[in-house]
Parts: C-alpha cells; structure tokens; sequence
C-alpha cells in the first residue's frame, strides 16, 4: 500500500512486500533448524559420555561434539533473536533506497556500509551483524544501490533492491572511526551518485520527480475518465512510464554504469561445441559436474593409502577420509547422471541449432551473487523499445574473475539459437535458447523468459537489476 506521508510517498510497511516476508521467513527457518542441529549434537555428546564405552575416542568424540553443538547452538539463538528483531523493525517502518558504499577494513573484520542522505546531505555508516557468507549477499551491487528500514541512531535491517536478503546492521562506534569510514566513502564518490529511487516509484524509469510518483500513485478516484481506461487509448500514444517497462535507452545507460573497465587477458579459448562433442568444452564439462566427478576419486585413494601406513595415520582418520571421499563421489555421480549430463547435453544441442534468431541486449547483473542476466529487445529497434524477455546466465569466468568471458560490449547485436527442449534442459520443459554474441555461446542458467509489459513481477526484477536513477544532488522522492 502506498499512501502520503510528509508531501512525499511511502510503502505503508517495510513487511508488506512478499519479497520481505518471504526473505524473513526463510532466514527464521534457518535459525530454527541451526538450533535443532545444535540441540542434537549437545545430546549426541552427552549419550557418549554417559554410555560405558570407556575408550579413548569416544570421550574425544563426545568433547568435540559438545564445543561443535554449543557453538551451533549460541550461533542460532542469537540468529533467531536477530529474526525477531528485523521482523519487529520491518513491521514498525518503511523501505527507503539510498546510495552505498563498502567500506573494507581487511582481515577478517567484516566490511562497513556508508549510506548516503539525499534529503538531508548526510551519511550514515554500519557495521553488518552477519557472517560472511550473508553479508557478501547484500554488499552494494554495480549500481550501488541498498534498501534500509530502521533507525540510523539505533540500526535496523539492509537489503539489495528487491528488500528479500535482510541482514541486521548497527551504527559504527566512535567519532573517529565514524568520520574516518565516512570519509573513506566520500572519496569512493558516495555524494557524486544520483539519488535512489526507492520501492514507491518503481512504476517510472529515467528522472524521477515528485510530480511523477504522484501521477502513479493518484487513487483512481481522483484520475480522469481517460486515465482509468488505458486501454482504450492507442498504444502508440502511450508514454514510457504508462507501459511501466523501462526502455532499452534506461537499461543500456544501467549497463554502461555496471560494467567493469576493459583490462587483463580475454577468455581462454576452447573448443567450438558445433563440431566437437559436447564434454569436450571446457565449460561445459564444468556445468555438467564431469570435471568435479572425475577429480573425486583422489580422496578416495588417498584414504587408502593412509590406511596401509597406520604408524603415520590414525586408522580411524583413515577411514574417516575414506568414507568421505566415497561421500564426495557418491554425491558427483549422482549430480552428473541426473541432471548434469543432461543440462550440458541440451545445451550443446541448442547452441547448434542451424537458424539464429537476431535481438539487441543489455548485460546487467542481479545484486544477490552478481550473476550475469541478458535482456532481450527487438532487433533493429529504438531507445524505446521496451524488454520482450531476460536470460540469467551462468558465469563463465573463475571464482576469483567471474566475469571473464563476458561480451566486452554491455549492450549491442546477440544471435538466439535454440528453442523447445526437453525436461532434462535447464528449463524443465521451458525452451532452451543458448545466446551467441561476439562468437562465442554464453551459457544460460534459466529460461528463456517472456516479459509482459504490466506484469507487476517484470517490473519489480527489472527494477532490482537497474535501481532507477533520480538526478545527482535532487533528493529521490
């Protein structure tokens, strides 16, 4: 719901977007299963103490088991009480968008935020109560963009645009240190951004004023006999803003701000999946988890062969290594016969098809994990043209380079090749389509997805690839 507030517009409640209540949800779920976990292993140990085993191993086993099951435990209840206090925080106050900016501090202390205040040409800077894994989820994306709910003085929740990863964030301690981090992200060019656009104004794209998030949200009382039946006016007379998709004019100028400056060695070539089978492809042999399934036996003979050097090697370590290698085969082979060998297969077929569809694209990157989403238009169009489709896509570069292996354009001509596949496609069932830009594939890691231009879903992942802009130095609404 989004009613006046002070002269401008809000989001009645942070919760009443599904995206939260479902990111909460989740988050508490995790919580309560961490606490069972822990729970189980306190009372594995304590049955090991308690049972007349009288070896050696078992108390060892039953010491480790208790520190691991304490710790999971501790860890889980403070998650638990962090769910409670996000929901009471989400549920008291609204989204807002703000400018971000990450703070490193190295080591292994977790990075600072600093978001900037448009409104009052302040910034405020936190430090994010999570481990390392979740915090990574909700660092500033290409566009630098994050949703905060809460109180600046006190903390409150942070999530990338869309407001589904929620992590808990407090207020830096100290003057100095506050002023320090600031100022590290004043000189990253914090205050030089454009004002975010927030959840109440995702409608338009381009320049957002108070003027046009008014004309959205206007109740349709009070609109004209016109503007309650858009359908009746002709589509070509249609603004930008009424088709509620932003164009590809908005979505190439997010792109040209998300990409990385040119640099470094291109892609390592490899071999064309249209003349050669398709575990010879480097990357797809990676997909597939082949590469993972033919490597996984190392464990298990390394295991072995500690088992025949029991003056080195504890037997018990031993076959502990053993079984975990057996584990580590078990869990490949199961992965690659079910639905690995099968998604590289499709793949290769599509990536074969022997008539290519022409569409322009813009390359832009989801801020939950950065992976790489292709969005589609119509061949041979204008700066109006709005999406017809997205195409998420698997990196193709390393852990530690991502993006390596991107189109080196973020916008320009793409070849579709492809079209119904089976279920064991990476659809289930949804067409398999495979782009082609600069001469190389791209593997997609979903379907092919039509977007309809008042689809309230469309515009809302949109929106989360390409926080709108407002205009440097002009508070957002």
């Amino acid at each position: 719901m989004i009613t006046r507030h002070n002269g401008g517009f809000v989001v009645e409640c942070a919760l009443d977007r599904e995206a939260t209540r479902r990111g909460l949800g989740r988050y508490r779920r995790q919580a309560e299963r961490g606490t069972w976990a822990g729970a189980a292993l306190v009372v594995l140990a304590l049955v090991l103490l308690l049972l007349p085993i009288g070896a050696s191993w078992a108390t060892d086993a039953a010491a480790g088991l208790g520190v691991a099951g304490l710790i999971a435990l501790g860890v889980a209840l403070s998650a638990l009480r962090g769910a409670v206090r996000m929901r009471r925080v989400l549920a008291a106050g609204s989204w807002s968008a703000h400018p971000a900016v990450a703070v490193v501090r190295g080591g292994m202390v977790p990075p600072s935020l600093v978001l900037g205040d448009p409104a009052g040409g302040r910034a405020w800077a936190f430090v994010l109560a999570a481990t390392k894994q979740r915090y990574e989820r909700v660092l500033p994306g290409p566009d630098g963009v994050l949703w905060w709910c809460g109180d600046p003085d006190r903390g409150g929740v942070l999530a990338p645009p869309g407001g589904e990863e929620l992590v808990w964030a407090r207020p830096v301690r100290g003057h100095h240190t506050r002023n320090r981090t600031v100022g590290l992200a004043a000189a990253a060019g914090l205050f030089d951004r454009p004002a975010a656009v927030g959840p109440e104004a995702v409608r338009g794209w381009g320049t957002v004023t108070p003027e046009a998030v008014a004309s959205e949200t206007e109740p349709s009382e009070s609109r004209s006999p016109e503007a309650q039946a858009p359908e009746t006016q002709p589509s070509e007379t249609r603004s930008p803003r009424g088709r509620h998709l932003p164009t590809y004019a908005a979505l190439s100028a997010a792109a040209q701000r998300q990409a990385l400056p040119a640099g470094g060695r291109g892609p390592r070539r490899e071999a064309d999946v249209r003349v050669v089978s398709w575990w010879r492809v480097r990357s797809l042999r990676r997909l597939s988890g082949l590469s993972r399934l033919l490597v996984s036996p190392v464990v298990v003979v390394t295991g072995l062969l500690m088992t025949g050097r029991p003056e080195d090697y504890p037997a018990v370590v031993a076959y502990a290594i053993v079984a975990l290698g057996v584990g580590v085969v078990l869990y490949s082979g199961r992965g690659f016969f079910a639905s690995g060998r099968g998604t590289a297969s499709a793949l290769a077929r599509a990536a074969r098809a022997p008539e290519p569809v022409p569409k322009r694209y813009v390359l832009l990157f989801d801020p939950l994990g950065g992976a790489p989403v292709l969005v589609l238009f119509p061949y041979g169009g204008g700066p109006e043209d709005l999406p017809e489709a997205v195409l998420r896509l698997y990196a193709p570069g390393t852990p530690k380079e991502p993006r390596k292996g991107l189109p080196a354009a973020p916008s320009g001509p793409v070849e579709l090749r492809g079209g119904p596949d089976g279920a064991t496609g990476p659809g289930h069932g949804a067409p398999v389509v495979v782009p082609w830009i600069e001469g190389r594939p791209l593997w997609p890691c979903g379907p092919f997805e039509e977007l309809a231009p008042g689809d309230p879903a469309a515009r809302e992942y949109l929106a989360r690839l390409a926080p709108p802009q407002g205009v440097p130095g002009v508070p957002a609404p």
